[in-house]
C-alpha cells in the first residue's frame, strides 16, 4: 500500500508540539506535502461527563480554532493541512491508529523530556506512540 504524502503532527499545545510543528512545516513545505494536525481530548469520567454533554464538542472547537490559527501564524495555506480532534483516554493508540488510517508518510511530534519519577509515574506518549506506530516516527525535543 502507497504511503500519502502526509506528516501527521500531534499537537498538545505544550511547547514542545509547537515546537515539532514548526519542524513538519518546514519539511512540508521543501516536499510540498500536507500536514494533518492531530490533538486528542481526555474524556470526561462519570458523573462530571454526564453533567456536560457537550464538552467534547465545545472541546473540539476550541481545538479545531486553536490549530487553524497555529496554522495561519506558520504562513500554511488552508489546503496545506487538515485539523482533526478526538476523544480518547490513550493519546498514543489515537495518533498511531490516525496515521495508519490517513496512511501517512511519517508522524512528527514533540516530546516534553520527562525524566525519572514524572516519566515513570506520567509515561511518555512519544514513546508509546513509537510502539504503536506503523510508519517511521520522528521526535523533535524541545
Amino acid at each position: 500500500m502507497a504511503k500519502s504524502k502526509n506528516y501527521l503532527v500531534p499537537i498538545d499545545f505544550s511547547r514542545g508540539s509547537q515546537g515539532a510543528f514548526r519542524h513538519a512545516a518546514r519539511l512540508a513545505g521543501k516536499e510540498t506535502r500536507k500536514l494533518i494536525l492531530v490533538h486528542v481530548v481526555a474524556p470526561l469520567s462519570y458523573p462530571v461527563g454526564a453533567l456536560l454533554p457537550t464538552y467534547f464538542s465545545s472541546m473540539e472547537r476550541q481545538a479545531r480554532y486553536a490549530l487553524e490559527k497555529m496554522a495561519r501564524r506558520q504562513g500554511l495555506h488552508k489546503n496545506r493541512f487538515r485539523p482533526l480532534v478526538f476523544e480518547g483516554a490513550d493519546a498514543a493508540r489515537v495518533i498511531a491508529e490516525q496515521a495508519k488510517k490517513s496512511r501517512a508518510a511519517m508522524i512528527v511530534m514533540g516530546s516534553h523530556g520527562r525524566t525519572g519519577l514524572e516519566r515513570a509515574v506520567l509515561g511518555s506518549v512519544a514513546e508509546r506512540t513509537l510502539r504503536y506506530a506503523a510508519c517511521p516516527v520522528l521526535v523533535v525535543k524541545k
